[in-house]
């Protein structure tokens, strides 16, 4: 039950940051923050009562570690905010669900970046918010792992 309420309180909150995203390409540095430090929180909580294993714990960093590195090499072509909503993910999802939402996310831009392509309604400079599309892929994970 406690984690069920912890993916609705994921879900929720990048259904929020989603909006900011589309409309201004921004995410609250705030509710993010607090979201990264919650699932922290609750990650070390669960490696000290042996829920889960450190390993697993340390695997599920991994995808937003390195869209963060990405993002300082690419000079935030890829934001820092979507490097720190998959670290988020990887904390409350676990490392497997974390990279299905991740997966299907990263195919859904890409669906979409080629029909706008080829639509011409796009060229290579457009920048298309990404956290809706994790949120999608956070919903798609968690319905297939029912």
């Amino acid at each position: 039950m406690w984690r069920w309420g912890g993916y609705l309180c994921v879900t929720v909150l990048l259904a929020w940051h989603s909006i900011f995203d589309i409309k201004s390409q921004y995410i609250p540095g705030r509710s993010l923050a607090v979201g990264v430090v919650i699932s922290c929180v609750g990650a070390l909580a669960r490696g000290m009562l042996g829920a889960a294993s450190w390993g697993e714990l340390g695997i599920a960093l991994v995808p937003g570690t390195i869209a963060l590195v990405l993002a300082k090499i690419t000079g935030e072509q890829i934001g820092r905010g979507d490097g720190w909503e998959l670290i988020l993910l990887g904390n409350c999802l676990g490392p497997t669900d974390c990279l299905l939402a991740f997966g299907i996310a990263l195919m859904g831009i890409f669906l979409i970046s080629v029909a706008l392509l080829l639509l011409k309604r796009a060229d290579r400079n457009t920048r298309i918010a990404f956290v809706p599309f994790l949120w999608a892929g956070t919903v798609a994970a968690l319905l297939l792992g029912i």
